[in-house]
This record gives structure tokens, C-alpha cells and sequence, in this order.
């Protein structure tokens, strides 16, 4: 598996990058204001021709998707692959993409997203072997804060080669130092692919959880259904990413508390855990690599690849 996120060829000067659709339907408004965003930035976005298709929740039917996501991979001429939305549906394409895994390994290229489209990343990594980036959909770029903005166009484009990510707001709930493959993306996807026959591994990893619009319970049956099925059992460390929550709630359940979340998964004490990592569905959402190894520094408040 590579390990590095400089064995891939950063996007060049005006390159052609995929823009595709593998999850739910999006709003054409703040998608463009995204394409927009490519554009200032010097990168060409191939749309698609069946982003904007439609089949209930989904942005058209599997065998649509799949078609696009493969053809995104093994067209010659893009450099990158960039989801337009998450919401649900990538997990669905996941066997059509396992009958074409050898069209795919043998042209990687840049994979960047995130939220549902965790079982993309998931697969892309642990079966492929690819390094990819979690980092923000077209439809969520104009939104993000201008920092998180900034630092994902240079990390595609290869102008941060010295990559580290810190956050003055990031919180040591266990101190230390650790390296580790990184994985994860949102909890509820991590969960989704538990017993199936892409169910992620992450041993030895830096283990990055997010997740949006769930409640305490919610978060802490998912985060228990994890440790039952022994998904933190030979972490690295475990990262806390952004837990937001934009519907209303009882005051009762107003945040999510990262101490109880700890209790739960039983890693008190054990390995480093930070929580405030700043990504996930907020507006602060830095981009970083699943599949590489960094180094995780608690004191520093750093993620160093």
C-alpha cells in the first residue's frame, strides 16, 4: 500500500479534474457556486454527464453511478476525482466497483470528499491501496471558512509539501505522540460497512471519526456498535472530528460530550485521542489524507504528514 501522499502527481495548472455525483442529489445553486471555486483556482471540473440525473434519493441508479466513477478513474485525461454531494448512496456501488477494481488500481488518481462518500475513501484505501482526501464536496466549497478554502487548493495543487495540520482548538483528552495510517470519515458510513465484505480495517491506524445532525443516543450506539464489532481494537489513536448539529434539539441534548463518547468506546487511557479536529460537516473543514501515515502530537496540536 503507498504511504505517501506525494507518490500521487499533484493537479496541475488548469487540469482536468472529474466532478461526479456517487451519492444523493445536491442544489444546482451552491453546486455551481463550488464549480466557481475550481475555476478561480486554475482547475478545469469535467461535470459529469449524469451529475444532475435523479432516481428518488439518489442521484440516478446505481448502475448509473458506478458507469461514472469508473469512467471518472480511467479517463486519461483527469487528474482528480471530486464528489459533488454526500448524503447516501456511494456504499450501494461498492460491489460494481469491486468487479472493475483492477480498471481502477491500475489508474490512481487524486479522490477527494467527504461525509457518505467515506465508503469510497473506505475502499479506495484498504482495497486499492490509494491515498485520498478527506476534504470538502463541491457543494459545501463556497460555504466553508476562507482558511479551510485556502489550504485545500493547495493541497492539491502541491504548494503545501511541508503538510501539517494545527488547531489551537484541538483538545488532548489522552496526551501522546503517535504515527499511524490515518482512516475513518463519518461514523454513521463507518458503521454501515461493518459485516459486509468491505468492511474497513483499521489496525494500526490514527482512526478520524465525524458525523452531523445525531444525537448523543445516536452517536453513542453507533460508537458502541464500533467497539462490539472490535473496530478500536489496535488503533493508534482515535481523532474526534467536527460533531455539528443544525436541527433543533433540547438543551439536554445540545452537544455531543467527548468524555462520555471515550467511556463508551473503553479507551480511556489507553492510546492518544483528541477531539476539535477541524473537519467534518462545519464550516471550518480542513482537507487531510486517508491512507498515509502522519504523525498525531497532542501537545503540538498537530497532525504532521
Amino acid at each position: 500500500m503507498s504511504n505517501s501522499y506525494f507518490d500521487l502527481k499533484p493537479i496541475s495548472f488548469r487540469g482536468e479534474v472529474a466532478v461526479v455525483a456517487p451519492s444523493s442529489p445536491f442544489d444546482k445553486t451552491v453546486f455551481n457556486a463550488g464549480i466557481t471555486e475550481l475555476k478561480l483556482n486554475k482547475i478545469k471540473p469535467v461535470i459529469d454527464k449524469n451529475a444532475f440525473a435523479k432516481a428518488s434519493f439518489l442521484a440516478g441508479d446505481d448502475e448509473l453511478r458506478a458507469e461514472s466513477l469508473i469512467n471518472a478513474f480511467t479517463s486519461e485525461n483527469i487528474e482528480a476525482v471530486w464528489t459533488a454531494r454526500g448524503g447516501y448512496g456511494s456504499l450501494r456501488l461498492l460491489e460494481k466497483l469491486q468487479e472493475n477494481i483492477d480498471k481502477i488500481k491500475a489508474n490512481p488518481k487524486l479522490f477527494i470528499g467527504f461525509s457518505d462518500v467515506t465508503a469510497l475513501h473506505a475502499w479506495l484505501v484498504d482495497k486499492c491501496g490509494f491515498v485520498t482526501v478527506h476534504g470538502p464536496n463541491i457543494t459545501t466549497l463556497n460555504s466553508i471558512d476562507r482558511f479551510s478554502k485556502a489550504q485545500i487548493f493547495e493541497l492539491l495543487q502541491g504548494k503545501d509539501r511541508a503538510f501539517t495540520i494545527f488547531n489551537k482548538n484541538m483538545r488532548a483528552l489522552n496526551p501522546g505522540k503517535v504515527k499511524g495510517i490515518v482512516k475513518g470519515g463519518n461514523l454513521t458510513t463507518l458503521v454501515s460497512m461493518i459485516g459486509t465484505p468491505y468492511e474497513p480495517d483499521f489496525k494500526d491506524s490514527i482512526l478520524f471519526i465525524e458525523e452531523v445532525n445525531e444525537v448523543p443516543y445516536r452517536v453513542d450506539r453507533l460508537l458502541t456498535q464500533m467497539r462490539l464489532a472490535g473496530k478500536f481494537k489496535g488503533i493508534k489513536a482515535l481523532v474526534f472530528g467536527d460533531f455539528t448539529y443544525r436541527e433543533f434539539r433540547p438543551p439536554a441534548e445540545k452537544s455531543v460530550n467527548p468524555f462520555a463518547m471515550l467511556e463508551t468506546i473503553g479507551l480511556e487511557k489507553s492510546i492518544p485521542v483528541v477531539c476539535n479536529f477541524p473537519a467534518g460537516h462545519g464550516q471550518q473543514n480542513m482537507a487531510f489524507m486517508l491512507g498515509a501515515v502522519a504523525e498525531l502530537d497532542t501537545e503540538a496540536k498537530t497532525l504532521k504528514y
